[in-house]
């Protein structure tokens, strides 16, 4: 549903209230501001511009650069819609569209609401509008589902399915524009995946894992309480026997190979780690060390375990950790697998390795509803 206010400026230009959004992240958002243009014979003509806005103090604002109409010839520019941003764009230019066409669009602050008949249900009875309007401003999602689910129970999973997919198609926009943005820093990457766990679920063993504690605490303090160590999840294996692993999140952008000095590199045909690539494990590893030997041997965690049957047995760990696209020649790229490979108890999956196991499980499941 389009809901579309117009009011008009002058007798030639017609303002329209709201923006269509292509994309947005908590902290900045691409739209398409539409309005429309009066000829001399009185027809409507669709105009608007695309802009990229920043979350301030006093809510969205347009972000400072330069217009497409000052970049010189010969000059790169590229302006990318991602599918479901094209899909927002056409649904909402499709419905101007059809707003252009109506008579009374030059009075002043004129509301319409526009939709494809598919997606509308009719209310022939009007007694029953104001309960239905009342049921969906209040959100009694449970209470509707229970007695739907007595009356016709295929259709009540049906929906439920729907509602599931609906929210993870969100998520997986938020995370590719997360991935586009290159702003977010590691504790909103890992907000954004403490709410969506599920894309986190089946591990490369094909286990499925489970949360246990975020921002858990492995060990290492002195009788003085300091250098205790951190680590950003801790999570274990799905079965009648439960396994730890730990969970490290670092940035999409982290490099993995050292910027090669003077177009050379480390050795002939060996690419360098980058030093923060090489911490991010050292970390990652000590604290599985420290969580083995004392997280998981004091009381009160294995108080907390015991009952779940969740065992540490020389615990797994998962990095997450930068984007393939860095793996831009032959070198590195076999460098890259073959380093990971060998290790024994550490596993690595780039952000992009991440997103597109996410979009598998949107797909499955859009195939499980369809």
């Amino acid at each position: 549903m389009a809901n579309v206010r117009t009011q008009k400026v002058t007798d030639s230009f017609i303002a329209i209230d709201k923006p269509i959004r292509l994309d947005e992240t908590s902290r900045t958002r691409r739209i398409f501001v539409p309005s429309f243009s009066v000829d001399a014979a009185g027809k409507k003509h669709l105009r608007g511009k695309f802009l990229r806005q920043k979350k301030g103090r006093s809510g969205w604002e347009d972000e400072e650069g330069i217009s497409l109409k000052c970049v010189a010839p010969g000059e790169a520019v590229r302006f990318e819609l991602p599918s479901e941003a094209m899909g927002r764009f056409l649904e909402g230019i499709g419905a101007l569209l059809m707003v252009a066409q109506m008579p009374s669009i030059e009075e002043r602050s004129q509301r319409f609401s526009i939709a494809l008949s598919n997606k509308v249900i009719e209310i022939s009875d009007e007694a029953l509008r104001p309960a239905i309007q009342e049921l969906i401003a209040k959100g009694h999602s449970r209470e509707f589902l229970d007695q739907l689910a007595l009356l016709k129970p295929q259709e009540a999973e049906m929906f439920a399915d729907e509602q599931v997919l609906r929210r993870r198609r969100l998520s997986l926009d938020e995370f590719e524009g997360g991935l586009a943005d290159e702003d977010w820093d590691e504790p909103r990457w890992g907000k954004f995946f403490e709410m969506n766990r599920w894309i986190f679920g089946l591990g490369l063993r094909y286990q499925f894992l489970h949360q246990l504690q975020g921002q858990a605490h492995y060990g290492g303090s002195d009788v003085r309480g300091k250098g205790e160590q951190k680590g950003d999840y801790l999570h274990y294996t799905e079965g009648k026997a439960k396994f730890i692993v730990l969970v490290e999140i670092k940035r999409p952008d982290s490099p993995i190979f050292q910027a090669e000095s003077g177009g050379r590199q480390y050795r002939n045909g060996v690419p360098g780690f980058h030093p923060e690539f090489a911490n991010a494990i050292s970390q990652v590893q000590v604290n599985t060390r420290t969580w083995e030997v004392e997280g998981s041997q004091s009381e009160a965690n294995r108080d907390r375990l015991q009952p779940g049957n969740i065992s540490t047995v020389h615990p797994r760990s998962l990095l997450i950790y930068g984007n393939t696209s860095q793996l831009d020649s032959r070198e590195k790229r076999v460098a890259f697998e073959l380093f990971r490979g060998q290790l024994k108890h550490t596993e690595i999956v780039t952000y992009d390795e991440l997103h597109y196991r996410a979009q598998f499980i949107v797909g499955e499941l859009s195939g499980d509803i369809g």
